[in-house]
């Protein structure tokens, strides 16, 4: 009997070194939580969506669990935990996961146009919006050999963004890089799902006419739309695929 009873309380030890964590959308927000056994004073939430800020999003503590709820608009996110200032926290409930580049993790979501928080790469889902495909575009949008998403687009412009449900259609936040001859290239960090953008030239919001696929913006205007799908390891664009699962 006194076995049993130090078997169980060493059960509740292990669970109790460990941390756990959830992302879920709830009220119009996605609310981030987290408990951890390493003595805190403060946690912030540090991600993708606030440049990586250390400061800029404190969590609350409740009942023993560190939580925050944030504005967010469906796209493509990674984050972390940021422990009393200098500990950073990789989410061990998180999604899923992506490589830091500094040899450890960032949790990693998608979420969705209905405001469903699923792993990178999710579960089977229809795209059911439609889309008209653009015939008569030219090759302008690629992924390069990091991973990374090149979109190239021409005008005569002194700045060049691009906004979109990547980046919560921030006119500002995203800025094209000149290349040569009038040509400007927008270099962004995708997860596989579809995504719809525009240029912003010198502060006039203009469609890429050499997208995949057009979408209606909501304003009577057209979006540009494309898909970020894993292939054999490698990721890839292409138009979106209309009703089809992925």
């Amino acid at each position: 009997m006194r076995k049993r009873k130090v078997l169980i309380v060493l059960g509740l030890l292990l669970i109790s070194i460990f941390a756990f964590s959830a992302v879920t959308y709830q009220d119009g927000k996605v609310l981030f939580t987290f408990k951890t056994n390493i003595k805190a004073t403060s946690v912030f939430l540090a991600g993708n969506f606030n440049n990586w800020s250390t400061s800029a999003m404190p969590m609350q503590l409740v009942d023993g669990v560190w939580q925050i709820a944030i504005t967010l608009e469906p796209g493509s996110y990674q984050y972390k935990f940021v422990i009393n200032g200098t500990t950073w926290k990789e989410d061990p409930e998180a999604p899923s996961y992506v490589d830091d580049g500094f040899g450890g993790k960032n949790g990693a979501f998608v979420l969705t146009s209905d405001y469903q928080v699923n792993s990178v790469g999710g579960p089977k889902k229809t795209v059911s919006k439609n889309y008209e495909i653009n015939q008569d575009r030219e090759d302008t949008i690629y992924v390069d050999e990091d991973g990374y998403v090149i979109i190239r687009f021409k005008a005569d412009a002194k700045r060049v963004f691009i906004a979109g449900d990547f980046n919560g259609w921030s006119d500002k936040d995203t800025e094209a890089y000149y290349v040569e001859d009038s040509v400007w290239e927008a270099v962004l960090e995708l997860t596989p799902g579809v995504y719809e953008y525009k240029f912003i030239v010198d502060g006039n919001w203009v469609v890429d006419p050499n997208a995949f696929a057009f979408g209606d913006d909501g304003f009577g205007g057209k979006n540009g739309a494309f898909e970020v799908v894993e292939e054999d390891g490698q990721l890839a664009v292409r138009a979106p695929q209309v009703g089809e699962a992925k």
